[in-house]
């Protein structure tokens, strides 16, 4: 994470070629450019602003659309009168898009082209919202993957014409042996293109036959699998901090959270009944 002045810069060290920036009531004017190998997906929580110019008074982000620019194409950044402008962005990287409309399509394509510039779009805003959340919070490189292909497969398939590959068989068989993989050496980090190889799926076909066979997603089962962990190992008199790290979770602290998400209670308070 980087800050400058009211600007905050996201990045994961697992996460190559995503940078997420949050500004918060911004006046700053941006010329008209544009970004050679960068698509750049722009939402407003405040204020609203020309994307192109005052003379493409169309193209405006404002609380309820997305703007999404392709790679190569010019654009600005101008706030809409006196009202501060803050907004969540994130530049994604020509490889990893390209990357992902293939894992959606289900076949090699080139990279996509946006055909409009601002869509109003709740349910990719939401998506998106939820990946930036995401990435404030330095989640792990599991949740961060399903958070991120799950804004772009709607992405894609609404606006970047990618058709969704026909159903795989054999999906039952799949979600039990990711059910497995998932399962194993919980003390370690986990992708999820590691755990779609696994599988024999897409990443994305494979969040989607995950999540409509189990109704949660992959880093969720993995992490109620981490806790059930956790907790035969406190009953055995494990110390919490040898727990944390047996359990994959990054410190003491953040398994403390965890757990008392998942049961309700601190691991202390869980030891005391025992």
């Amino acid at each position: 994470m980087r800050k400058s002045e009211n600007t905050t810069f996201y990045r994961h060290h697992e996460l190559k070629g995503i940078e997420v920036t949050r500004a918060i009531e911004s006046h700053h004017i941006f010329p008209k450019h544009a970004h050679d190998n960068t698509y750049t997906l722009v939402l407003a929580d405040r204020g609203a602003s020309y994307c192109v110019g005052p003379e493409e008074h169309e193209a405006v982000v404002d609380r309820q659309s997305v703007a999404l620019i392709n790679p190569a194409q010019v654009h600005s950044g101008i706030p809409i009168g006196r009202e501060q402008l803050s907004y969540w962005s994130v530049n994604i990287m020509l490889d990893v898009m390209t990357a992902s409309f293939r894992d959606v399509s289900g076949k090699d394509a080139a990279a996509p082209e946006f055909k409009r510039m601002v869509v109003r779009d709740p349910v990719l805003q939401g998506h998106l919202l939820h990946f930036f959340h995401r990435m404030t919070m330095h989640g792990g490189r599991l949740s961060l993957e399903t958070a991120l292909l799950e804004s772009l497969g709607h992405l894609l398939i609404r606006y970047g014409n990618a058709q969704t590959p026909e159903a795989f068989r054999g999906e039952s068989h799949r979600v039990c042996r990711a059910k497995e993989y998932l399962s194993e050496e919980l003390g370690r980090k986990m992708s999820l293109d590691e755990v779609a190889e696994a599988v024999g799926l897409s990443r994305y076909h494979f969040l989607r036959v995950f999540k409509n066979a189990t109704g949660i997603a992959p880093h969720a089962f993995r992490t109620q699998r981490r806790i059930d962990l956790s907790q035969r190992l406190i009953r055995q008199g494990m110390p919490f901090s040898q727990v944390a790290l047996e359990t994959g979770f990054s410190d003491q602290s953040h398994f403390t959270k965890r757990f008392k998400q998942f049961t309700g209670a601190t691991p202390r308070q869980y030891m005391i009944n025992l």
